[in-house]
């Protein structure tokens, strides 16, 4: 029979690998499965348009929450008459702009609580490109229409009915 200090030594080490696990897996950011294969195609398009709010855009493209270098953003943006902003990116921007989206909705750490992000607006700007990204089959020719999102004030139920 294991002696009384074998058998603590043993719990402890289970508890430490435990913790490990525990540490490990909640440090590790939750980007969606098809992150990769996103990032790759928003890449390969010659331009993207997000049609957005002026609070919205400034929100999920401001950098200052993420950890490292801010990472490059060269936008065309041309208010609109409806009130909305027009910012065209190139493909490489849409690829960095889907990164910003991705750590500021999905994870990564915060040093202030030792979480993850979490942001409400990036969650909903990162879901509806990817969801016109998704859509696109085939890299679209110099006379289709550029690929773009609306991304405004309405709740997205009352976007999809016609």
């Amino acid at each position: 029979m294991p002696s009384t200090s074998t058998r603590r030594r043993a719990s402890l080490l289970g508890a430490l690998a435990l913790l490990a696990v525990v540490l490990v897996t909640g440090c590790s950011t939750d980007s969606p499965p098809e992150h990769s294969a996103r990032l790759q195609k928003a890449a390969g398009l010659k331009t993207f348009q997000v049609e957005t709010t002026k609070d919205l855009w400034e929100k999920t493209s401001d950098q200052s929450g993420r950890d490292g270098p801010d990472i490059e953003l060269k936008t065309t943006v041309k208010e609109l008459d409806n009130g909305l902003l027009q910012v065209e990116l190139s493909g490489v921007d849409l690829a960095n702009y889907l990164r910003i989206l991705d750590y500021m909705a999905h994870g990564g750490p915060d040093s202030k609580n030792f979480g993850k992000h979490h942001s409400a607006e990036s969650i909903r700007m990162y879901d509806e490109i990817a969801d016109v990204l998704d859509n696109v089959t085939k890299r679209p020719g110099p006379k289709d229409p550029v690929p773009r999102v609306v991304v405004d004030t309405a709740f997205i139920d009352t976007k999809n009915k016609k």
